[in-house]
Order: C-alpha cells, then structure tokens, then sequence
C-alpha cells in the first residue's frame, strides 16, 4: 500500500485547528477562574449564590445543547451525577465564601486524585507509578493547606474545600459510567445541563428548609446570573469543543490555569492575599496534578 503524504496546506489545518483548541482552553480557564472573583464581590449567602449560579448556567446551556452531538443521558446513572455534582459546586462556593478562594480552589482540584483512589478501592483499576507519586504529593499539599488552617474557626472553608475535591473525584467516575452507558454517544452539554438543573432544584429546596434567603439585592443577582452564563455555560461548551482538537495531556496542563489565575483575580479585586500554608500546600497539589496528566498512558489522541 502507497502511503499518501500530508500536503503542506492540511499540515497548516491540521495546526490551526490545534491552535483553536488552545485558544479554546485558555478562554475556558480564565473564565472558570472568576469563580472566587464573584463570590467575593457578590457576598451572598453560598448556596443561594450556588442555586442562581446552576439555573442561569442551564438555560444558557438548554439553548446549545442541539449545536452538540449525542443522545440524552440514561437516568441510571445521571440521578447520582446530578446530587453528586450538587455537593461539589456548593462545597467549593462555601469553601471560598467561608475562606480563601485560593485555599477552596487549590483543594477542589485534588479531585482527579481522588478519583484514582476510588478507581482502586471500588472497582480494582491499578494505580500507575505517576499516580502513586501525584497521590503522595497532593496528601502532603493537603496536610499542609488544613494543618496550616488559622486559628478560631478557620477550619470550615478548607475542609469545605477538601470535601469539594471528593466529592468531584466522585463524579469523574459517574461521568464516566454517564458517559459510556450502553456505549453510545452521550450530548455533554445535556449532561451539563442536567447537572446544573438538577443542583438548582436540589439547592432550592435546601435553601427553603434552611431558611436561607434566596432574593439577593440587583447587584447580587446581576453579578450571579452573569458568572452562571460567563463561568460556567460558555466556558464550558468551549472546553468540549476543544476535547475534540488538543490532546488531553494538553487539555489537563491548560485548565490548570484556572487555580492559579482565581486567588489572583480575587487579590487584585479585594486585596485577599494566600497564605503560606496555601501557598505551598497549593504548588504541592498543582505539582501532583502535572505528575499526573503527564503519565504515559494519557498520551493518546482525543477521540
């Protein structure tokens, strides 16, 4: 068989076309990196901001989710997502509410390894040397940014943010198994959809029985309708369009913008500087996950 050489002119696509999901990727990170920025200056009760957060985020979602490919998610499997995706934006909002952004950030990206430990405890998947190592350095990142917790109730906004990050190494294994149930196609953005709509009834009710109050004041509200659609519905439909353009290896190195570009935004707005604690503890884990995304076994094309 005659091999067909790669024309200089679909070498040059073949790069702009990975040129675009970079471009993707980073627009994606520096918009989910305003997260901690609109906490701060919405100062709104957590779950309130979390609820109008994931409703302003499905209705930007509800209207892209035909321009995506793939059937609507089986129910089997996306009810757990739904209650478990619930449980991370609203720990992670609550961590950076009650403590530094930088600290509820830095923490919830300890999910992928969390992930791998569930993956070996609950359904036997070996640990790779590069994922050992990432675990042993995101534990001491972790001992670090909670023992370094200041005194006199400082300990709530980090364990929130501990929490956060098991909780999403949690749903990146039910997505997983959304994403493979009866191996088709599933639309990610309906499954993002389902997910923010989901959190939005759940945290409704939560607020409601809590007796938390749930109209916020027309600063409150503009500032949390603007971060559901900018920091979470586009920035998302942009990362899965960029899946199908960068390798993934790639795609893990990027996002990784996004906790070191929050606490920055949140410094320059409000002057809140990490500590030392967070500081290290946070290049520990940001340290594990490069370890991590650079293992040999996720050197593959994005399918």
């Amino acid at each position: 068989m005659t091999q067909v050489d790669v024309t200089p002119l679909e070498h040059e696509h073949e790069h702009a076309h990975r040129r675009a999901g970079i471009a993707m990727l980073i627009t994606a990170s520096v918009l989910w990196s305003l997260s901690g920025l609109a906490v701060k200056l919405a100062q709104m009760d957590s779950l309130a901001f979390a609820m109008w957060r994931s409703l302003a985020g499905a209705v930007a979602l509800a209207i892209a989710i035909p321009l995506a490919p793939g059937r609507w998610p089986r129910a089997k499997w996306m009810v757990p997502t739904v209650v478990v995706y619930t449980a991370v934006v609203s720990l992670l909002l609550a961590a950076m509410t009650l403590g530094t952004a930088a600290r509820g950030i830095l923490l919830q990206y300890t999910g992928p390894v969390f992930c791998a430990l569930f993956a070996w405890i609950f359904q036997r998947r070996r640990i790779g040397k590069h994922t050992a190592i990432a675990l042993i350095v995101a534990g001491i990142g972790i001992t670090v940014m909670i023992l370094g917790s200041p005194a006199g109730g400082g300990w709530v906004g980090p364990t929130c943010g501990l929490l956060s990050g098991v909780a999403f190494g949690g749903l990146i294994l039910l997505l997983e198994k959304v994403n493979r149930a009866d191996g088709e196609d599933v639309n990610a953005i309906a499954v993002t959809f389902l997910n923010n709509a989901g959190a939005a009834v759940i945290l409704v009710i939560i607020c409601l029985a809590a007796h938390v109050p749930i109209p916020g004041s027309g600063k409150q509200m503009a500032i949390v309708t603007v971060t559901g659609v900018v920091q979470l519905a586009i920035p998302y439909a942009l990362f899965q369009m960029a899946l199908k353009r960068v390798e993934p290896v790639d795609a893990s190195l990027l996002i990784l913008l996004e906790p070191v570009l929050n606490p920055i935004w949140v410094a320059m707005a409000v002057g809140e500087r990490p500590d030392w604690a967070t500081i290290v503890g946070g290049a520990a884990i940001l340290t594990a996950m490069v370890i991590d995304a650079m293992k040999p076994e996720d050197r593959a094309p994005a399918s």
